[in-house]
C-alpha cells in the first residue's frame, strides 16, 4: 500500500487498491450478513470507542457510513492501483500541479 498526498494544497488519496490486497469492495462484502439480516435497525454495539465517538446509532447507519466513506475515497483517487501509478509519466499533484510538494509514503 502507498499513500499519495500533496504538502502544498492538501490533496490526498486512499492507498492503492489491489485484487488480493487492500480492497474496499472485499471489506464491504464482510458486512453482507448485517446488511441482509433482520438486525439492521438494532443499535450498533460492537465497538465501544465507536459508540463513544458517534453515540448510539443503528447497524443500518454504520453500514451507510462505510459505503459513503469508500465512495468519497474512490471519487478522489487519481491512481487506483500501483500499476497505474508506475505507468504514469506526469507524477504531479492532480489538484495544484505541484511536483516539489507531491509525496508518496
Amino acid at each position: 500500500m502507498a499513500y499519495l498526498h500533496c504538502h502544498k494544497c492538501g490533496w490526498q488519496q486512499d492507498d492503492f487498491y489491489s485484487q488480493n490486497g487492500y480492497n474496499p469492495a472485499k471489506y464491504l462484502e464482510g458486512w453482507n450478513k448485517q446488511l441482509l439480516g433482520d438486525d439492521i435497525d438494532k443499535q450498533f454495539t460492537t465497538d465501544a470507542q465507536f459508540l463513544r465517538d458517534n453515540g448510539p446509532i443503528t447497524v443500518r447507519e454504520v453500514l451507510a457510513r462505510q459505503y459513503e466513506k469508500f465512495a468519497r475515497r474512490i471519487r478522489e483517487m487519481k491512481w487506483i492501483t500501483w500499476e497505474q501509478w508506475k505507468k504514469e509519466t506526469n507524477k504531479i499533484c492532480p489538484k495544484c500541479g505541484s511536483l516539489d510538494h507531491f509525496d508518496i509514503d
